[in-house]
């Protein structure tokens, strides 16, 4: 191998626009869709930033295809371009003689340049660092830029993050001051969006919380797909988007609301100027929905932080003591944040100086201020304290609500452990659930799991089966309702426990008191066919809708893969001479007596043997059947198409809709008549 020269090894750095360009996920968090999207936040940011300092109330924002002329200077023709329009202040563009330069150039050609640096322009921004704006410019295939103020308009155009000529003074295109940014996300920078563009639900939560953040901030969003524009304006903040956000379901006839501030430091340095925090909340409850935000300066904390750890610790304090007090809980008990945020709906904000703000990177998703997150903790703490205290009859009820999540939390951390436990248990030797005969085949595809009701029909279907490729299980009478209990006590079923640990391919539980549970992966089934195999009676029907039922309620992506069979089971033996033939419906049985007279048969002649119950039937007919693939009858169980009728049927069947279990019953009555009698 040749000897590297030292010259060989140099180092190189990346320059200008290149340092975003080819490391786009520093900046943006990822080179995706998601990355390209947040080129949008940074600019919507700074119109955000405007209109929180008190400059301007209205901010357009529009998704549109690229025009021709933009094609011509390099747009890509299949990537949406953004305009985000504002009537703030205006981006200062003119001479900066402190700086030597343009602003134009420092607020969209140099990283960590920004107005922000200290509070005297900005209070409480969201930008901080200097790199969004300029990042966006240098991460778009063109940017065009219109600034009013001082009664004239600047304008500068980029391609590629780099300017395309001079700044151009006109005269005012509007009649008040603002920023108007048009720029198109390139996709040699963000791959993604050559095969996925903005679509308007990217945008659509995003405006209507800056909305809300912002009372009476006005932003309208129009976008190719919308049929028409959408405005978002809330006049009274907080409160009135909480109380949007549950509807009719509110707990409290309105959201209840609370400001206060607090100043201090984040260190101990004596020198270190004091800075303020206004901190604000405003919360409802709700059975049905539950719903938990909090920002800082505009930015939602999607990765938690001091602010979030604060609010969680704070609103759980005040409900754990006040519940102490009245007796509600003992003094060794209390409450789990999870048990009030079961049923709260709450935005809860911070604001303070952004060059005092710590954010955790520049996607700005935490915040790290020691200081604002013990003045936020005691902020919550006391508030929600006090309309507790001072709530006229509405805190105990809200406390009572929370105690009820906390008894069902505590049995469902019981029953996750316990299913947990019994469901990563091997099925093989000593630990196999009781009854269970499994099959010597390793080939998925072709193992068969026959569900049987019963020890008599256990022992027939063992004797019928091929051991190679079909196993056993039995149920043991009929399992519980899935449909009508509650999940706990589904989940503290062992018959329902040992069925899922033979499938092996874990749960599709929603609760929300239901944790760590083995994930449902229908790759993990063990088995080609489940297939239900019960009596021709009332009672073996009725096993057959709660076993569907069950299925239905703990892993219904079994039933959409069509993984789940009936074994239809005859309801008459028929015999002739040496001619067998096996009825499942007394249709069939009347068609078979005709067949059998046509071969001369009187019908005295004909023997007839009314199934008793699989336990009764020997093997060889079972094998016939209902276990030989080339002889049986398997019913796919279908999905239907929606899941409110599946909700339908099953409400029907086995819940507490009576109407239309009575219009099945006339519907079907002539199918199950000799059942019935």
């Amino acid at each position: 191998m040749a000897k590297q020269t030292q010259q060989a090894r140099n180092m190189k750095r990346l320059k200008d626009e290149q340092q975003v360009r080819q490391r786009a996920g520093v900046i943006f968090g990822t080179n995706d869709e998601h990355g390209a999207f947040h080129t949008f936040e940074e600019v919507f940011a700074n119109s955000i930033d405007e209109a929180r300092e008190g400059y301007g109330k209205y901010i357009k924002v529009v998704v549109r295809k690229p025009t021709e002329d933009e094609i011509k200077i390099g747009a890509d023709p299949t990537v949406y371009v953004i305009e985000v329009h504002d009537n703030g202040r205006g981006l200062p563009m003119d001479w900066n003689a402190d700086e030597e330069m343009y602003n134009w150039e420092l607020a969209l050609c140099t990283l960590y340049a920004s107005g922000k640096y200290d509070s005297d322009q900005y209070s409480q921004s969201l930008g901080l660092n200097g790199l969004g704006l300029t990042s966006t410019q240098y991460a778009s295939s063109f940017m065009n830029v219109w600034a009013t103020y001082e009664g004239r308009t600047r304008y500068m155009h980029f391609r590629k993050g780099k300017p395309v000529g001079e700044m151009k003074v006109l005269n005012p295109v509007r009649e008040s001051s603002g920023t108007s940014i048009v720029f198109q996300p390139d996709p040699e920078v963000f791959p993604a969006l050559k095969k996925v563009n903005f679509d308007a639900s990217m945008f659509i939560n995003n405006l209507n919380n800056q909305a809300m953040l912002h009372a009476g901030l006005e932003i309208e969003f129009d976008h190719v797909e919308l049929t028409e524009p959408k405005v978002f304006c809330y006049k009274n903040g907080l409160p009135e988007f909480v109380d949007a956000v549950i509807g009719d379901n509110k707990m409290l006839p309105k959201a209840v609301e609370f400001f206060d501030d607090e100043t201090g430091v984040d260190d101990t340095t004596p020198d270190l100027e004091p800075y303020k925090v206004d901190m604000r909340i405003a919360f409802n409850f709700a059975r049905e929905c539950s719903a938990v935000r909090v920002y800082h300066n505009g930015s939602y904390l999607f990765e938690g932080g001091k602010t979030v750890d604060g609010f969680e610790l704070g609103i759980t304090k005040a409900f754990t003591d006040y519940a102490r007090n009245t007796g509600k809980l003992n003094r060794a008990d209390k409450f789990s944040y999870k048990d009030i945020e079961l049923m709260l709906v709450c935005v809860a904000s911070t604001d303070a100086p952004g060059n005092r703000t710590w954010f955790k990177n520049q996607t700005k998703g935490a915040i790290l201020n020691p200081f604002i997150g013990k003045a936020f903790m005691q902020f919550v703490y006391n508030k929600t304290r006090y309309w507790l205290e001072n709530s006229k009859g509405a805190g105990e009820k809200i406390v009572a609500e929370a105690i009820v999540n906390k008894k069902a939390r505590e049995e469902g951390e019981e029953v996750s452990k316990k299913v947990l436990r019994n469901l990563t248990k091997t099925v093989k030797f000593n630990s196999k659930p009781k009854g269970f005969r499994d099959c010597s085949s390793n080939l998925k595809s072709e193992r068969e799991i026959y569900i049987v009701e019963g020890r008599s029909a256990l022992t027939s279907v063992k004797l019928a089966c091929n051991p190679k490729f079909q196993a056993v299980i039995p149920v043991r009478g009929k399992i519980i309702n899935c449909l009508k209990e509650k999940i706990t006590r589904v989940l503290n079923n062992d018959i329902i426990i040992d069925l899922y640990r033979v499938l092996g391919c874990g749960l599709e539980v929603k609760s929300k008191h239901l944790e760590d549970l083995p994930e449902f992966d229908i790759n993990k089934l063990n088995w080609g066919k489940v297939i239900i195999c019960t009596d021709a009676d009332v009672d073996g029907m009725h096993i057959r809708c709660l076993l569907i039922t069950m299925f239905y309620i703990l892993s219904p992506s079994l039933l959409k893969a069509g993984k789940v069979f009936i074994a239809e089971t005859p309801l008459y033996e028929m015999t002739y001479k040496k001619e067998t033939r096996f009825a499942y419906t007394e249709a069939e049985r009347d068609m078979y007596m005709e067949e059998f007279r046509g071969m001369g048969a009187k019908d005295n002649q004909i023997k007839i043997q009314r199934s008793k119950g699989l336990g009764e039937n020997s093997a060889e007919m079972m094998s016939l059947s209902t276990m030989n693939p080339a002889t049986r009858r398997l019913i796919p169980v279908d999905y239907p198409e929606t899941d409110e009728d599946v909700m339908m049927y099953f409400n029907a069947l086995l819940g507490s809709d009576l109407e239309t279990r009575r219009i099945l019953i006339e519907e079907y009555f002539d199918l199950t008549e000799t059942d019935l009698d």
